[in-house]
């Protein structure tokens, strides 16, 4: 449990890293690469330097370490430009409600859980979603678009669809890679590495072309705000495979907790940081978010009290 606490207290404050990148006008892809390349820094130097031998036995983990390193990158730029194309709430109803399918992978394919799943546990799955939702619900302002108007073009809603996919994939190879693929503790080592590696190198060579096309300009403020995010990437991801593991890469159990511990912790450090409120709908949400976590952890919570 404590590697899920520290994978929450890093997730969210990678929430509040993107939050002040706004705020002080960073450029976000470029933060995003020098991330990546933090991240792959960051990793080998924890890991005492790995033996590369896996790599020239190859096989099919190194192959969803490159895969999901393309797809981490991949979500956070349709994550951005489904909040600039459709809207915050939209991007973040896509990226939380990716949880059904590494669950529903979990549960149907892996068959992986640590205990029996009982109608309470699915229940809290179901509240945990409907939680998610009423969270990040934002009410239409009283000048929106009559119901006969569309406030976006018609082709960008199908950014949110692929926001929920590539993030819903991503974490379903990882709990997939983390169950079936990393043998070794040689593998186990190299993974998150290839994986930061994989993403830097997709960035760059797409912020290259961005630069040749004198789309944007290179800004110097991104190199420390992407130092920062990358350390807090890094331990992020670093703790969610360890929580995993924790759980007997139990995904159906871990993802719907992580959400919520995110959202709950986005929430107060959105009020004591930001002096963001929820109104009667989000915190409808969190205490339905309280409730599914009850829900999904009262085997834990039970055991703990009977000891």
């Amino acid at each position: 449990m404590l590697a899920l606490l520290i994978y929450v207290l890093f997730s969210g404050a990678i929430v509040f890293t993107f939050k002040y990148f706004s705020r002080f006008r960073i450029p976000t892809f470029q933060a995003l690469v020098v991330n990546y390349l933090t991240c792959t820094a960051v990793g080998f130097g924890m890991s005492g330097a790995p033996s590369l031998a896996p790599l020239q036995a190859g096989g099919p983990w190194l192959v969803a370490a490159v895969v999901l390193g393309a797809l981490f990158i991949t979500t956070f730029y349709l994550v951005a430009l489904t909040t600039q194309r459709v809207s915050v709430s939209a991007a973040a109803v896509a990226t939380k409600m990716s949880l059904v399918l590494p669950v529903a992978f979990n549960l149907l394919v892996l068959q992986q859980a640590q205990r029996p799943y009982t109608l309470l546990n699915y229940m809290g799955i179901a509240l945990a979603v409907v939680a998610i939702i009423l969270t990040v619900w934002k009410p239409a302002p009283a000048n929106a678009p009559s119901p006969g108007r569309e406030a976006v073009p018609t082709a960008a809603w199908w950014l949110p669809v692929l926001a929920f996919l590539a993030s819903g994939s991503g974490d379903t190879l990882l709990n997939y890679a983390s169950s079936r693929l990393l043998s070794t503790p040689e593998q186990q080592a190299l993974f998150p590495i290839l994986l930061f590696g994989t993403a830097a190198v997709v960035g760059i060579g797409v912020l290259a072309a961005r630069l040749w096309a004198q789309e944007e300009t290179l800004q110097w403020r991104s190199l420390p705000a992407g130092i920062i995010l990358g350390i807090l990437n890094y331990f992020s991801v670093h703790f969610l495979i360890r929580a995993l593991g924790a759980f007997s890469n139990d995904g159906a159990f871990v993802y719907p907790l992580a959400n919520i511990g995110t959202i709950l912790l986005g929430a107060l450090g959105g009020y004591v940081l930001f002096r963001e409120r929820l109104g009667r709908t989000g915190q409808l949400g969190l205490l339905t978010a309280l409730l599914a976590l009850l829900l999904l952890s009262y085997q834990e919570v039970l055991a703990a009290v009977r000891s």
